[in-house]
Parts: structure tokens; C-alpha cells; sequence
């Protein structure tokens, strides 16, 4: 399946539009309650404050983190324990990294209309499938018996993690979703 097809499967979607269109104001209505304090903590999401976006950059965490638990994991498949306790961590950080970039990216996905909107609810669903792998793996972790389960379930987080962040990628360079500057502040809709 190449890149357009995936795409074009993904935005004909019409559910993704429904519940866009349901979520999308509820996350603008909360901001909006807010008043002028809102309005300050949106801007602060989306990196005003920063010159451009934040959530590219808090996207970091969870995928260097989940990198190096994959690499750790792996040492530990191999017959090496030693790095167990690092594999743990670097799994909860990653968690920890997920869901601020969660934060701000449904910030900057607030702002996405027609099919941008649907790639973003849909990368947005992925890596929340993703962060719920790694939770269950992080709770599994805690007893030897199911330690290979929990290395299972990582596995499979990285794996849609990182179908979550080749559409973000789509979502920033083909679709042009967070690239104008974000040095102005963001007014309501």
C-alpha cells in the first residue's frame, strides 16, 4: 500500500469527520471557559511563547524514550538483564512525554478543518493506542512472570507509535499543519 492510498483511505473516513467535529469544539469550549486565562494557556500550548510549535518538540520524549526501551528490551531478549530497571524507565518517561505532546498537539489540532482535521483525530487515536501499549507494558513490567508480555505490548507500541509519527510527518510537511510561525497569539475561532 503506498503513501496515497493510506492517506486517501484515512480521510474518506467519515466517522473520523463525526467525531472530529464532536471532540474539536468540546477542547475549544474548555479553552474558551477559560476567558483570557484560557486563551493565555492555548497560546502556551501551542508554543507562542517558543517562536513555533511546542508539540514537535515534546514529541521527542516518548519517541527517544520508547527508542531506547526497544534497544534495552532487546539487550534483555538477547540474555542480559543488567538493563531491565533502565528499559522500565525509559517506558515510563516515554509516558510521561505522550501525554504532553498529547496536550499540545490537541491544541494545535484545534485549528484543522475537512481532512486535516481527520488526519490529525487519526494520528492522535494512534498514538493514544500507542501510550495504552506502553501503560499496560509499564503495569506488566512489575511482576517477572509477565515480563515478556510486557515486551510484547512495548513492541507493539513502537510499532504504531511509529505509524503515528510517519503521519504526523505527513501531517507537517505534506499538509503544512503546524508550520506558520507561532510567535502571534491564537485567537479564538
Amino acid at each position: 500500500m503506498n503513501q496515497n492510498s493510506i492517506i486517501g483511505t484515512i480521510e474518506n473516513q467519515g466517522w473520523l469527520g463525526k467525531t472530529g467535529s464532536v471532540i474539536q469544539p468540546a477542547i475549544i469550549k474548555a479553552f474558551e471557559a477559560g476567558g483570557d486565562t484560557g486563551l493565555k494557556i492555548k497560546n502556551f500550548l501551542h508554543g507562542t511563547w517558543l517562536g513555533h510549535p511546542l508539540h514537535p518538540a515534546l514529541t521527542d520524549i516518548p519517541i527517544g524514550a520508547w527508542t531506547t526501551a526497544a534497544v534495552l528490551d532487546s539487550i534483555e531478549l538477547a540474555g542480559n538483564d543488567n538493563f531491565k530497571s533502565g528499559a522500565d524507565a525509559a517506558v515510563a518517561i516515554g509516558i510521561a512525554g505522550a501525554l504532553g505532546a498529547a496536550v499540545t498537539g490537541l491544541t494545535d489540532w484545534t485549528g484543522t478543518t475537512g481532512k486535516k482535521q481527520k488526519l490529525g483525530l487519526m494520528h492522535a487515536l494512534l498514538n493514544i493506542t500507542a501510550t495504552g501499549l506502553y501503560v499496560t507494558s509499564l503495569i506488566l513490567r512489575r511482576k517477572p512472570e509477565s515480563r515478556r508480555a510486557s515486551i510484547c505490548c512495548s513492541t507493539a507500541g513502537y510499532g504504531v507509535m511509529t505509524a503515528a509519527a510517519w503521519l504526523g510527518g505527513h501531517l507537517v510537511f505534506n499538509e503544512q499543519i503546524g508550520v506558520a510561525p507561532a510567535t502571534t497569539p491564537i485567537p479564538y475561532p
